[in-house]
């Protein structure tokens, strides 16, 4: 389409120690078909050789890159010095460690041009390498941007074009989260009516990386991640609630997200737990679910725990685990 040529995209890349990882990212960028990009890489404090790395393709591409550095630590800093450096009318975010197929920003503005969105929401492939076995999986969008938000089905920050007027309106990233940044994000613009598009194209890869809840040591880390997905699934409901727009699957749909996090949480703070249960009916949520939902606990969560032991003590570990945790399915 013609005019889609003309407008300017702006992508930005959060750099932080990806020498190794971050070339991928550029090349797919460089290698996309919509002709008018700009390209912004924001080096985060990195301590290996990325800043040299970055450096190299801006002076292999003076036309198109230009490279940034950002002293706040954290990925949502780095995302808000190039959007406010940003001369593109829409915005695409990258992680360093993901990659856009070659037609991912044509495709959005096609949607653009027709239907004038604030918010291009895409499906995308996500890659994991388990040991040297590749699983690949496509997470698909909900059709309803409400439900998509609750369940995490919205998308994610390397899969959705962004109007930059928007972001910057509503002050773009929560430079304090750790986690959870792009359904933060998406939270705050629903709230505020913005037009969400989706459509069900895989233009981008996501590649995982080995420290999400289910698989990392480090407790704080694993109780702060948890804690940033439950606090943000109890500020939509709340948000629902008051402006009447609380609908049955919606209540059912949080209940059931909050009831499994809660039950991670139990692991690190059982007062908490016990008090939020006192004060949540959960009235949505049946026995069967609590058994499935207990059945997930301790699957991801012994995971976790005792993914590194051998079988025999992972057995002895798990059922002690398992034991110690039955109480919580009466409460």
């Amino acid at each position: 389409m013609q005019g889609n040529n003309i407008i300017l995209v702006t992508v930005i890349i959060p750099c932080y120690n990806c020498e190794k990882l971050v070339g991928r990212a550029i090349r797919s960028v460089l290698e996309q078909t919509h002709p008018n990009i700009e390209l912004l890489l924001i080096d985060n404090n990195s301590t290996d050789n990325t800043i040299n790395v970055l450096r190299q393709y801006e002076r292999e591409h003076p036309e198109t890159i230009a490279v940034f550095s950002e002293k706040k630590k954290g990925a949502c800093a780095a995302r808000n010095n190039g959007l406010k450096r940003a001369q593109g009318q829409w915005i695409q975010f990258l992680d360093a460690d993901d990659e856009l197929l070659p037609q991912k920003i044509e495709k959005q503005l096609e949607i653009v041009m027709s239907l004038n969105p604030d918010v291009v929401i895409d499906d995308y492939r996500k890659v994991k390498d388990l040991n040297g076995r590749i699983i690949t999986q496509n997470m698909v969008a909900e059709d309803d941007p409400w439900t998509g938000l609750i369940n995490s089905r919205l998308g994610i920050t390397s899969s959705n074009l962004w109007k930059k007027e928007l972001l910057l309106k509503h002050e773009g990233w929560d430079e304090e989260l750790t986690s959870s940044q792009e359904y933060n994000l998406l939270f705050k613009l629903l709230k505020f009516k913005a037009k969400v598009i989706i459509t069900h194209q895989i233009q981008t890869i996501v590649y995982t990386q080995p420290d999400s809840v289910s698989r990392t040591t480090n407790n704080t880390k694993a109780l702060e991640l948890i804690m940033n997905r439950y606090n943000l699934r109890s500020r939509i409901y709340n948000f629902l609630f008051e402006n009447k727009l609380l609908q049955p699957n919606y209540k059912r749909d949080i209940s059931l997200y909050l009831y499994y996090h809660l039950l991670l949480i139990s692991e690190f703070n059982m007062p908490y737990f016990k008090e939020q249960i006192r004060n949540n009916d959960f009235e949505e949520v049946s026995l069967l679910d609590k058994m499935r939902l207990f059945t997930d606990f301790l699957k991801n969560s012994s995971k976790r725990k005792f993914g590194r032991s051998n079988l025999i003590v992972k057995s002895i570990e798990f059922q002690f685990f398992f034991f110690k945790n039955i109480s919580l399915l009466i409460n």
